[in-house]
């Protein structure tokens, strides 16, 4: 797939995945404490950035051209990745 394919793909594929763990999880309890499973007042704090980014890569996406995509994927990933060896060598 090319990144402007491959993209959108991913992205239903992950709210796919998380819609199921929410559905399953919804009803469940936490193990030690008395509350919910789900932290609803964490996802209220972060859902609003998460949307914010979400709306800012779409328009990265519809206005860039494939190449600079691609190129910006490569550095993201490779930063990632970087970063999680290195606090796995730790």
């Amino acid at each position: 797939f090319s990144p402007k394919y491959a993209i959108p793909l991913s992205n239903i594929t992950v709210f796919g995945g998380a819609l199921a763990n929410t559905i399953l999880n919804v009803e469940k309890k936490h193990p030690i404490a008395n509350r919910p499973l789900i932290d609803w007042d964490l996802i209220l704090v972060m859902e609003p950035l998460t949307i914010a980014g979400a709306l800012v890569g779409t328009l990265i996406h519809k206005v860039l051209p494939e190449i600079i995509l691609l190129v910006m994927l490569v550095v993201l990933l490779s930063f990632t990745a970087y970063t999680t060896l290195r606090k796995a060598v730790q």
